[in-house]
């Protein structure tokens, strides 16, 4: 929580909640944050405060970490509870894309450099400054993203299991994402491909796979469908561990290369739940 210290008299605190919202504009929208307002010590009840701020991504990697003026609807009055303040600021579709590469599917954390001036209170410098931390959880912030048509998003939840050739592929799944947000592209895919091995164990994919390839594909049944798919899958990731010359050792992975293949591996491996 910031606060805002007038002396030894009183003190406002602003803690940044983890809520966000989007109002659709052209190319550029409105992006309100929430803050709750508290205030401690012998204040005036209902005395005014003016909130003003700038917001910044300083987690962000790279040199754009600026993102706008927060400005307030209108002044606050301090309360003997705790009150709800929203800060609004005009973020870009550019802003946005950036944003969302940079926090590759993790959450989004932001900096609020508020500065809160009393209006009516005269007995010490009116204005104080600090600094808060504005956390969005990934799924917030991702619908918010899908509300405003700029992206979709899809979360897929690989369910826990005792069962250790599962729970070692899920564990895989979670070290993707890491690699993915550090950068290591060629490294999730490897991971990905790791996490297809209990998929292809339970569903004999290789075998049926064998009985499906010679098929045309309208003739196929939907488990032979669904093990060209994993078998391609497969032979599609290996291209990351493996370095066969002339072939894979030219394999290059980008960010949306490295997401596609964890995506699809997470997918896959979250369908075994459901099978006999």
């Amino acid at each position: 929580m910031a606060n805002f210290s007038y002396g030894s008299t009183y003190s406002v605190g602003i803690r940044a909640q983890e809520r966000v919202n989007f109002t659709m504009g052209w190319d550029a929208h409105r992006l309100a944050l929430s803050f709750e307002v508290t205030a401690h010590g012998n204040y005036t009840v209902d005395a005014p405060f003016l909130v003003s701020g700038r917001l910044w991504a300083f987690d962000v990697p790279g040199p754009a970490n600026w993102i706008g003026v927060l400005a307030p609807a209108g002044p606050i009055a301090l309360k003997p509870f705790a009150t709800t303040l929203t800060m609004e600021t005009t973020v870009t579709e550019a802003q946005l894309r950036g944003l969302e590469k940079a926090r590759a599917g993790a959450d989004l954390n932001l900096t609020a450099e508020l500065t809160v001036t009393g209006l009516a209170e005269t007995e010490h410098w009116p204005t104080t400054g600090s600094q808060e931390p504005v956390r969005i959880p990934h799924a917030t912030w991702s619908n918010a993203i899908t509300q405003l048509d700029a992206g979709a998003f899809v979360d897929v939840l690989v369910p826990l299991t005792e069962v250790e050739a599962r729970a070692t592929a899920a564990r895989r799944i979670r070290e993707a994402k890491t690699a993915i947000r550090d950068g290591r592209y060629e490294h999730a895919v490897s991971l990905a491909r790791a996490a297809l091995d209990p998929v292809r164990e339970i569903c004999n994919t290789q075998k049926v796979y064998n009985r499906a390839v010679d098929k045309k594909a309208p003739e196929r049944d939907q488990e032979e469908r669904w093990a060209m798919l994993t078998q391609s899958a497969f032979a599609l990731f290996s291209g990351a561990p493996h370095d066969d010359t002339g072939t894979t050792e030219h394999f290059t992975w980008t960010r949306a290369d490295a997401v596609a293949a964890v995506v699809t591996a997470a997918g896959l491996l979250a369908r075994l739940e459901d099978l006999p």
